[in-house]
């Protein structure tokens, strides 16, 4: 049985990779919402 070994420092695109989606979602939803016909 092949057992993966523990990861003992935390990833580093972890934060990153989360606030660099909500910097790209973030001005994507609120363009979508300008620019939506009302």
């Amino acid at each position: 049985m092949y057992h993966a070994p523990p990861r003992k420092q935390p990833p580093r695109d972890g934060p990153s990779l989360v606030s660099l989606t909500l910097l790209v979602t973030a001005p994507a939803v609120f363009a979508v919402a300008a620019l939506r016909p009302r």
